[in-house]
């Protein structure tokens, strides 16, 4: 998966939006959108501890797979 790495001030931007993030290329094309989260500054840091963290990551494809492994549950 192909990543960007935002600035700081562009995380704060991200992580304290009400609305829809238009993100623009340097002439104004529309190159994308982020829709604002619901998580909190700590959930955040959890989840950055988490990616600099040895635990293995499942794709959600992989989780999927393993939920349907499992069978019907009803």
């Amino acid at each position: 998966m192909t990543h960007i790495t935002l600035a700081e001030e562009q995380v704060r931007i991200v992580e304290q939006a009400k609305e829809t993030i238009q993100v623009r290329d340097g002439q104004g094309k529309v190159l994308g959108c982020i829709e604002p989260s619901d998580f909190t500054p700590e959930e955040i840091a959890e989840a950055r501890r988490s990616l600099n963290s040895a635990e293995p990551r499942y794709t959600t494809s992989q989780v999927l797979e393993h939920l349907r492994s499992l069978g019907p549950r009803c």
